[in-house]
């Protein structure tokens, strides 16, 4: 008779929980409470509100799951909360969402083991801000376990899930304790426990709390040393007393890089190679390379001229004239004159024959040039003159007979001086 069965790689984790309860038997509380943890509202000594959740039992037993949990920790408004674990463990699901419910709520959370945190109650305890673990407290880590039916496929897909899920618990551990994954999954294979002092050596907890005097201990501090019944779960040791030492923590060696298994001797492939290296070029000839490489340089286009953009010349400073000065552009071109009209003159004489050596030997002395004024007067006077004779007759008007020529007026000399020096001025 055939049967139909929902794989486990597609079942959700509430099936899988629910699977897993209806195949394990439930783990009485020692003190006979039908629940597996507690809320409670108190203050402190100096008055100030805080959360006490003490979770005692085995988590998700008794039909109470993580839901009810996670509902009334959204209820708690205090700004902090204290959570006291002594459990065996219980599901994984459930286990892990009271840790992902603890880690985002608001409140500053303080775990304090007071005797057991197994399995995956030891998760749970990765969500404090501080772990502290009570003398003679104990931690233990393992792999997660599970019951499951079915054929040989559906068997392997649930090993495989329950891999996943193992992985998934070293992270948490790793992310809270340090070290690899890899490290806490290895110690979780060989179901390790843990003396108070030695969780907070491999960094499950942060600090062993002092012990209290007997008078100290309240009432709710319940079933701290009780007893409790693993066989349900399956552990291969009932306590750290019964199980070895937990190994010391070792750094994580990287894995060794693959080396591929040399190759046969060929001593054919070994002589090419050996001709290769000593003559890398079989059949070289220098000159015949040099040749070829010259006419390929030769046929070569020339390179292209980079591209300058057009600009428009803009001179230097220095060659960029001055503006011109009218004044002194006047006074320039009447030096010049007056220096052509000084080198034309005449050349003086020439000296006397030299006297009897006993008479003084004399020295000619130049006459001095006439005064520029006086030249340039005259050769003004001499190119208006010319002028004035270039100049046409003006037209008279018919009278009868002759008319005589009337003659030209005769230059002012002081007239004129008068008018070149307002020009000058």
């Amino acid at each position: 008779m055939g049967r139909t069965r929902r794989c486990w790689n597609t079942a959700t984790p509430e099936q899988i929980a629910a699977r897993g309860r209806a195949m394990r038997p439930t783990l009485p509380a020692p003190d006979g409470e039908q629940t597996w943890y507690r809320v409670t509202n108190s203050l402190d000594e100096g008055g100030s509100p805080f959360a006490s959740i003490s979770i005692y039992g085995d988590i998700g037993s008794w039909g109470i799951t993580a839901a009810a949990f996670v509902e009334e920790l959204k209820a708690i408004d205090a700004p902090e909360i204290r959570l006291s674990i002594n459990s065996p463990g219980g599901e994984v699901f459930d286990g892990l969402a009271i840790h992902s419910a603890l880690r985002s709520h608001r409140a500053k959370v303080i775990v304090q083991v007071d005797s057991l945190a197994a399995s995956i109650a030891s998760v749970i305890a990765m969500a404090g801000d501080r772990i502290i673990a009570t003398p003679h407290s104990q931690f233990m880590i393992h792999d997660a376990q599970g019951v499951s039916c079915g054929n040989p496929e559906e068997l392997r897909e649930y090993a495989d899930f329950l891999d996943r899920q193992s992985d998934n618990i070293a992270s948490v551990y790793a992310e809270r304790a340090g070290g690899t994954k890899a490290q806490w999954r290895k110690r979780m294979q060989a179901e390790t426990w843990y003396f108070a002092d030695e969780a907070v050596e491999a960094g499950l907890a942060d600090e062993v709390a002092k012990p209290m005097r007997h008078d100290e201990e309240t009432a709710d501090d319940r079933a701290i040393a009780a007893a409790w019944d693993l066989s349900v779960y399956n552990y291969a040791h009932t306590s750290r007393e019964e199980a070895p030492a937990p190994p010391p923590v070792e750094p994580e060696k990287p894995p060794a890089p693959a080396v591929a298994p040399p190759a046969a001797f060929d001593p054919a492939a070994f002589r090419a190679a050996a001709v290769a290296a000593l003559d890398p070029m079989p059949d070289y000839q220098p000159e015949h390379l040099r040749s070829l490489m010259a006419s390929l340089a030769g046929d070569a286009p020339a390179p292209e001229a980079p591209a300058r953009p057009e600009t428009p010349y803009v001179p230097r400073p220095a060659d960029q004239a001055p503006e011109a000065d009218p004044e002194q552009v006047a006074v320039g071109w009447f030096r010049s004159l007056f220096q052509g009209v000084a080198n034309d003159a005449p050349a003086p004489p020439s000296a006397a024959p030299a006297p009897v050596a006993e008479a003084p030997q004399t020295v000619y002395v130049p006459e001095p040039p006439p005064p520029a004024n006086e030249v340039a007067v005259d050769y003004m006077r001499t190119l208006m003159a010319n002028a004035a004779n270039d100049l046409a007759a003006p037209e008279q008007a018919a009278a009868p007979g002759p008319a005589p020529a009337e003659p030209i007026p005769a230059i002012d000399r002081t007239q004129f001086e008068r008018s070149l020096k307002e020009a000058r001025l």
